[in-house]
This record gives C-alpha cells, structure tokens and sequence, in this order.
C-alpha cells in the first residue's frame, strides 16, 4: 500500500470515525482530512536543517500531506461538558515544530541501549543510523544511510518499541487501527 493510498483510507475513516466519550485522551474528529504536503525545495530545506538526507518514504509522505486540518479533541470521561482541543500539530511540522521535537532526541540519547536493542532485534544495523526524525508525539523515524529504510519506534523514557518496520507501516498503524 503506498502513502497515498493510505491517507485515502485514512480520509475514508476519519468520515465514520465515532468519538468516543469514555476514555481520556485526545482523538481524531469526524471528517478530518490531510493537508497539502510540502514542496521538494522545502524538504530540500528540511535536510540542512537535520543535517542529513531524507529516507525516500518520508519525502515521498511530505510531498504528500504536511498534517491533519483539524485539531484533535479530548473529551473528559467524568464531565462530558469538559472538551480540549490540541492546539499542537498532530504530526511535527518542520521547521517550526524543530526545537520543540527535541525533547524526544534527548530521550533517544539517554535510553541509547534500549533504542539500539529494539532496532537490531528487528534486524536493523545500529551502526548504520545517520539520525532521527520525531514524527509525531513520542514517535519517531529513525534513519540509515540505506535511504530505502525507514522504520519507526515509539519512546517513551526507557520503554522503547518499534511502531513499524518502515514508514508505511507507521502510518497504517497509527491511521488505520483508529
């Protein structure tokens, strides 16, 4: 499935989508839909800003879509009448939302053992890493020389998991399993 056809169903589920009144958190609003994405001489832009090129998948998703066009909302479960919405980004938008991700990259950097473990048990080169992109919240983009890879973990402090083996994966687990 390629992104584009993965916001297309993203877009087709986000019209059914049922908020839901009895978990905390924030979620996705009915009929959001994706923003235009950037143009190559911004993703250009992008890498200086990084200092290191981009894996083929994520240029290919900032081509694409740049974020959603609607805040996400949090109902809370004990007063329905208190509503939040997020006024940040749902995915960092760069290069506005750089020092704001950093936090993330700080988080890598202190639980380095626990990222590299997690990426070579899923066969990955650690040695390879060239850097990381925070995408959105605690996810992020972790990326190779190969600029054919381009897997995903979740941090959160020293609990670190992989999200998805490549971009794409990512973004249907993160879009789809709404």
């Amino acid at each position: 499935m390629t992104i584009k056809e993965i916001i297309y169903k993203a877009e087709k589920r986000f019209k059914k989508i049922q908020l839901i009144d009895y978990l905390y958190g924030f979620q996705i609003q009915p009929n959001t839909k994706f923003t235009k994405g950037i143009s190559r001489k911004e993703i250009d832009q992008l890498e200086i800003l990084f200092g290191f090129k981009f894996p083929w998948e994520y240029r290919e998703m900032l081509l694409t879509f740049s974020n959603l066009d609607t805040p996400t909302i949090s109902i809370n479960p004990e007063d329905k009448s208190d509503i939040q919405y997020n006024q940040d980004n749902f995915f960092y938008n760069y290069p506005e939302d750089y020092d704001k991700s950093r936090w993330i990259i700080n988080e890598i950097a202190e639980n380095k053992f626990e990222a590299e473990s997690v990426l070579t048990e899923a066969g990955f080169d650690v040695s390879k890493i060239v850097g990381f992109i925070p995408t959105y919240h605690h996810r992020v983009l972790v990326v190779f020389e190969d600029k054919y890879l381009s897997p995903v973990i979740s941090v959160w402090g020293s609990d670190i998991i992989m999200f998805g083996n490549n971009l794409r994966e990512y973004l249907k687990n993160e879009l789809l399993r709404i």
